[in-house]
């Protein structure tokens, strides 16, 4: 059995619908990633834990229960290896039964992709490596918005030297998915 799982963090439909804030920036390609993960992941038969961060102000992007809250509808989970978590703060681990439904299944390693790349992802990132977690940041598959001082990819660009400095592993999408997708076939001939 494979001891990895996919994280994959807040890709809601609040932030592509451009109704209670701007769309996420490059948010085909950051999609298509995410896409590739999870295929991959459930090819290798890795378990997907499906985060959504959850609001309770009714103006906010992802305020719990609304169609701006809602997974992005080709990010859906299937099967019983992938399930939904709800989170109240910026670490998917804050709060959160997370480290213990890991831990119940042996998993050791992460893959992490999502949103928001210096919030949701790098606080997940921070807590899982804290936690003894082995993590896998795909470096392509994290977004986030401008700031009136940095654009988005210098954001990602910060973040994933951050995170590599803490100690996560940093790849691309694609890079991890092969990654993913072969596990099963490693299981298989061995």
């Amino acid at each position: 059995m494979s001891s990895t799982a996919l994280l994959v963090i807040d890709i809601q439909r609040g932030a592509f619908d451009g109704v209670r804030c701007p769309p996420i920036d490059a948010a085909e390609r950051f999609v298509g990633n995410a896409q590739l993960l999870v295929e991959a992941a459930r090819a290798g038969g890795h378990p997907i834990v499906f985060v959504q961060h959850c609001e309770s102000d009714p103006r906010a992007p992802f305020e719990e229960g609304s169609v701006h809250w809602q997974l992005h509808e080709s990010l859906q989970p299937q099967g019983e290896r992938e399930s939904t978590l709800r989170k109240y703060a910026f670490s998917a681990f804050e709060n959160t039964d997370l480290d213990a439904r890991l831990k119940a299944q042996g998993l050791t390693d992460l893959v992490i992709c999502g949103l928001q790349s210096e919030y949701c992802v790098s606080h997940a990132t921070q807590s899982a490596l804290q936690l003894g977690y082995r993590v896998q940041l795909a470096q392509d598959g994290h977004s986030t918005w401008p700031t009136e001082e940095q654009g988005p990819a210098e954001i990602r660009d910060q973040v994933n030297a951050t995170l590599a400095a803490a100690g996560a592993s940093l790849a691309s999408s694609a890079e991890l998915a092969a990654r993913l997708a072969k596990a099963k076939q490693d299981a298989v001939t061995s």
